[in-house]
């Protein structure tokens, strides 16, 4: 069983969501999370999931902006690829962007993850460029309001 909530950086899974980050999206790059990536994130959203045991296997943030809101840093464990946790995990970030009545969502995607944003209804508005060291597009949705 998964459970999905929010967080902020002063809850304890903060830590397990910055291991998890850093293991899957800055490892393998031979990077780490610096600090200035981590910083003004007490101002983002920050979802997680946990496992049964309490354990970060998902996470993301969202960073809103003057009307805008980006989506960043999506992570989930490699055992629990493939079990709709970054699916979930996207769904709840826009329906936080849908509460603060933000019609649009940003984020910049790997281009080897571009299949699974535009499955989830994602268009690329950009063409590719290099951040973090390797390469990818721009993507955005539009939301409908909230009901």
């Amino acid at each position: 069983m998964i459970r999905y909530r929010r967080i902020s950086v002063h809850d304890p899974e903060y830590a397990g969501e910055k291991e998890l980050r850093h293991r899957v999206l800055r490892r393998p790059l031979e990077l780490a999370l610096s600090e200035e990536d981590l910083r003004g994130e007490a101002s983002q959203v920050h979802i997680v999931a946990q496992d049964h045991a309490g354990k970060v296997v998902g996470c993301l943030l969202v960073l809103f902006s003057d009307e805008r809101a980006k989506v960043r840093q999506l992570a989930v464990d490699a055992a629990y690829q493939g079990r709709s946790v970054g699916r979930t995990l996207m769904q709840l970030a826009e329906e936080a962007v849908r509460e603060r009545h933000i019609g649009t969502v940003m984020l910049h995607a790997r281009v080897t993850a571009r299949g699974f944003f535009e499955r989830a209804g994602y268009a690329a508005v950009s063409d590719v460029f290099t951040e973090v060291t390797i390469p990818h597009v721009a993507m955005e949705k539009r939301l409908e309001p909230c009901a």
